[in-house]
């Protein structure tokens, strides 16, 4: 793999919400999105999948719309309930970016915003 150019590398990210509202489930999804983009120089079309995540507590939207309304059209999104775990971070929104690209796998940044600071913590 040291010989690859390219490799299809998971970059993690996670926020939470205050409420269980669609606008701010898409709000703080997005920000998390431009945020991974961001600090990893990510292009759209590099991105092979997104798997979403939602606390049970989070069920007004769906998180993958933030994508959609950014305009990644062509990019295959998934949604998916986290597992309930008791006393688990509340209302909080995970993100599994799949993406081709250069950097090897300690360059990459993963982002945790707001409460999920705590998670990597763990």
């Amino acid at each position: 793999m040291d010989n690859c150019k390219t490799a299809v590398r998971g970059i993690r990210g996670a926020t939470t919400t205050t409420s269980n509202n669609s606008e701010e489930i898409y709000s703080t999804t997005r920000e998390l999105l431009e945020n991974l983009v961001q600090a990893n120089q990510i292009k759209t079309e590099h991105i092979a999948a997104i798997f979403f995540s939602a606390t049970p507590d989070l069920n007004s939207a769906f998180p993958a719309r933030a994508a959609r309304e950014m305009g990644w059209l062509n990019v295959p999104l998934f949604c998916h309930v986290e597992i309930d775990v008791p006393e688990a971070l509340p209302r909080c929104i995970r993100i599994m970016l799949l993406v081709n690209t250069t950097l090897q796998q300690d360059q990459i940044k993963h982002v945790y915003l707001k409460d999920t600071v705590k998670l990597r913590e763990l």
